[in-house]
């Protein structure tokens, strides 16, 4: 069966009406090549990709330490009466932080008050003899060795309050002991001992902490070591806080490596007037080892596209390329190219218009 015989007339017209119609459509637009980009003139602002000499930087490891940490303990045994403190409080140099029970101790303190009491008398007794008797010598009443008898008594009496007197200042020191204090101002950071609990000699009680000023402690390697130097500025990056970038001097280089990691640790210290610093904190180090060649370019002349990142550049006939380069560390409001650039090359900084492939350029 033919096309005529399977469609009625009027609908075999309209078919070929619309074949006829796209063969023409087709015919129309297959010979047209398409729109050519004419290149525009653009205003620029040009640079130079320079290459200069930048610090040779190494990062470290580093650890948040408290400038001074101080472990407040006693020097008696006693058990633990009172603990005026809690963790997080701010102390003051002097303040009491810890009792320990001073009932043994005070009864100990009225005896030896008891026994200077009984040598004073002793004392007055013998001072009342000498006198007599030297009264006595001096009327030729007695010979010579009875008046020094007499001042010997008295020199023992002396001698016996003098005693008594330095075991009550012993036992007045002791109830010091038991009164524990704060040594210096800082921060509690730990409390180790309750109510009750037993204060051994030299066991912590509560551990202090001077947190206005921290410290950061990072391991060099020796091969860096000698490169270092004391009064250097390192830059201090605290990963787990926002905006924690300080540029600090080191204040000290161990001239001792770790014995495990074969690494000299440097010091330095840091502000911490609002407190974020904390002691165990991680923190990244770059510390300068000398110095090198680079390229850099202002961060302002990047475009990126994606993960990409690229430049535009100028070539002698002032035409605009763009450039792909591999970018490095940051040196202040520029970026260091490692690689896409030799150094010398015109930079387009900024552009009136949107810059395309063989723009051509004016600056």
């Amino acid at each position: 069966m033919n096309i005529q015989q399977r469609m009625p007339g009027g609908r075999l017209a309209a078919a070929v009406s619309a074949i006829l119609f796209v063969t023409a459509v087709a015919g129309c637009g297959g010979g047209d090549e398409p729109a050519r980009y004419e290149p525009k003139e653009v205003r620029v602002e040009l640079v130079e990709a320079a290459r200069t000499v930048v610090p040779r930087t190494v990062m470290a490891t580093g650890t948040i330490e408290a400038e001074n940490s101080v472990e407040v303990s006693t020097r008696l045994m006693g058990h633990v009466k009172e603990v005026l403190v809690r963790e997080g409080q701010r102390v003051e140099a002097g303040e009491v932080l810890v009792r320990i029970d001073e009932t043994d101790m005070l009864a100990r303190k009225r005896q030896v008050e008891a026994a200077l009491a009984e040598a004073q008398a002793v004392l007055d007794n013998a001072e009342t003899n000498f006198e007599r008797f030297r009264r006595l010598y001096a009327d030729n009443s007695i010979s010579k060795s009875r008046l020094d008898d007499a001042r010997t008594g008295r020199d023992r009496a002396l001698a016996g309050v003098q005693q008594a007197q330095a075991r009550l200042a012993e036992v007045e020191v002791q109830l010091d002991y038991l009164r524990i204090e704060a040594p210096t101002d800082g921060t509690v950071t730990r409390r180790l001992v309750d109510p009750g609990d037993m204060a051994n000699p030299g066991a912590p009680l509560v551990m202090l902490e001077e947190v206005g000023v921290m410290k950061v402690r990072a391991g060099l390697a020796e091969s860096d070591v000698d490169l270092v130097d004391v009064g250097a500025e390192v830059k201090v990056k605290v990963t787990s806080l926002d905006q924690a970038t300080y540029t600090v001097p080191i204040a000290r280089i161990i001239p001792t490596a770790s014995g495990m990691s074969r690494t000299f640790d440097l010091q330095a210290y840091l502000p911490n007037d609002d407190g974020r610093l904390k002691s165990g904190m991680f923190a990244r180090v770059e510390v300068p080892v000398g110095s090198r060649e680079a390229v850099l370019v202002p961060a302002e002349a990047l475009h990126e596209r994606g993960q990409l990142t690229g430049v535009w550049i100028v070539d002698d006939s002032g035409t605009a390329h763009l450039r792909w380069i591999r970018v490095g560390r940051t040196h202040g409001d520029e970026v260091e190219v490692i690689s896409g650039l030799q150094g010398g090359e015109r930079v387009v900084l900024r552009a009136d218009l949107p810059l395309v492939e063989g723009d051509k350029v004016v600056s």
